[in-house]
Formats: C-alpha cells, structure tokens, sequence
C-alpha cells in the first residue's frame, strides 16, 4: 500500500511527521525498519500551516490561494520523496502519504491517538527549533521518537533508559524494558544521581560516597519492580554522578536507543531541560515517554492485570 491510501483505525500504526529536511528522511527510514520489525503500518504526513482564510481585496484572496496551493505542492513532493525513499530502503513496507492543513502540533498530536509510535527528524534552529518536539512531548498519547540521524551499531547494542524518579521516567522504564524486550538486547539503566559541582574553593567539600550507595541500592529496588515483567531482560547499571544529559549522550554512542521520560523534574514543563539538550546532541534515537502516553500505558498496564487475575 502507498501514495495517499488510507488505513483503518485499528491498524497498528507508526507515524512519521514530515518536512522535508534530511532529518526528517531519516526519521522516516528508521521508522519503516521500527514498523517491519513490529508489523506495522507506515504513516507519513506533512502539515501546511494554514490556520484561516485571507478576507478582504479579490487579489489578496487570490494570492493567499495560490500561496497555498504552492505549499501544498512542495509538501506532496516532500512526502512523495520520503515513501520513495522508504520504498528503496524497505521495498516490502506498507506506507501512506498524507498533507494536510493545519497547526502541526495538532494534527500529528491527534494522529498520536491511534498510533504506537510518533516518530520527527531531529529539531534544528535552536530553542525555536525545539518548540514542536516539546509540544509534541505533552501532546503525544504514544512514545515520541526523535531521529537525529541513523547510526550504525551493533545488533547486540542496548537500549539505554534515563531515571530520575519522576512519574514520567517510571512509565520510560516500562516502554524501555518492552524495547529491549523485543529487540533481544540487554537494558542499560542510567541513574544520573546529582549533577551538584563540588567546588572546596567556595565552601566545604561535600563527600557523596557516604550515601552513593544506598542511592544505588534504592534504583535496584525500583527497577525490580518493572524487571519482574520482563524477566528475560538483562540489566546493567550505571549509577553516575554527573549531568544526566551529558551521561545519556556518552552512552548513547553505543546505543541503538535512547528512553526518557518527558517532563523528569522540570516542574511541570513538557519536555524538560535534560530532554531539550539530548534530543539534539544524542548519537542514537531519543524516545521520550509524555504524560499522555504515561496515562496510556498506565491503562494498558492495568487491563494486563485485570486479565491475569
């Protein structure tokens, strides 16, 4: 299936939002080799913002139509380039092209509703580069993956999850055991513990080795709890002293995933700070877990033990 056919909205579905940047072909790459992996279908769709009509002047209305239909044709050959791509990369992968009007956030958030995966091309242009990622992080009712580029690791290469304790963080523990799970790989947990600087210039040192352990011994516990689910996983541990974002990108060198959770300890933001640097700087794809897909996934969690009982 391709070009502009439709699905049914009980297929199992991985969107790709797309915009004709190089990111974004690679984003879609990756996604078609997720949904071959998973027997998903494919959902490409590029949003032209369009956001009301021009009213006035017969010649302002007809140049705002023309302007439209000129970004409509730019964004059908973008999408029409990516199933090319896809084609050539995955030639048995089932694929749809869409455009569609509207505020980006919006429509591929809504897409999000019925899909398992939200996959976008790394942000670019700085923090504004970054302000359709941190919607989307808050918007997303499934885990939303950033694709920077796609790098070459090997088979065995781990999924890597980020913790920190939040509400957040516990549902990316659960997406990352799954994601290990099913791709036959160990998990490797990363407890950045405290990024506080110990400088003895400005005041009395700070010796963190006294409790270091018991900080260990507590994520132990609390991963336990998410292990008991996937016993067949492997997990190894890192419990680092540093800035979470700069221990997740040393490790995501050898990484063929990266899982976090959205918000972490932001207070409250969509997409925190940790999260807004390592979707940029990250050497492999960045999974970020919302608070919408948090709540999905809590649902889901809930009807498996209903079902069990």
């Amino acid at each position: 299936m391709s070009g502009s056919d439709a699905y049914p909205h009980d297929a199992r579905t991985i969107v790709v939002g797309i915009d004709g940047s190089p990111s974004c072909l690679d984003a879609a790459v990756w996604a078609a080799r997720e949904a071959d992996r998973r027997g998903s279908r494919l959902r490409l769709i590029e949003v032209v913002e369009w956001q009301g009509e021009v009213a006035g002047h017969p010649d302002a209305v007809r140049a705002a139509a023309h302007v439209r239909a000129e970004l409509r044709t730019v964004a059908r050959r973008h999408v029409d380039g990516a199933v090319a791509l896809v084609g050539e990369r995955m030639p048995t992968a089932a694929v749809s092209a869409e455009v569609c009007d509207g505020v980006p956030v919006e429509v591929l958030g809504d897409s999000s509703d019925d899909a398992d995966l939200l996959v976008v091309g790394r942000p670019v242009g700085g923090w504004e580069g970054t302000l359709l990622g941190v919607a989307l992080a808050g918007r997303s009712a499934c885990p939303l993956v950033f694709v920077s580029r796609i790098a070459r690791t090997a088979a065995d290469a781990p999924v890597v999850v980020g913790i920190d304790g939040s509400p957040d963080s516990d549902a990316a523990l659960d997406v990352a055991f799954a994601q290990a799970h099913d791709r036959g790989v160990y998990l490797q947990v990363l407890h950045a513990w405290s990024d506080v600087p110990l400088d003895t210039a400005a005041g009395p040192a700070i010796e963190f080795g006294a409790f270091s352990a018991d900080v260990r011994e507590s994520v132990y516990e609390w991963v336990a709890r998410h292990a008991s689910r996937r016993p067949a996983v492997e997990v190894r541990y890192s419990s680092v002293r540093d800035h979470p974002e700069r221990a997740l990108r040393e490790l995501s060198s050898d990484a063929c995933l990266v899982v976090i959770g959205a918000g972490g300890r932001s207070g409250g933001l969509a997409l925190g700070q940790v999260g807004r640097r390592l979707i940029t700087t990250s050497r492999c794809p960045v999974m970020v877990v919302g608070p919408r897909a948090r709540a999905r996934i809590a649902s889901a969690l809930a009807g498996e033990v209903r079902t069990a009982d």
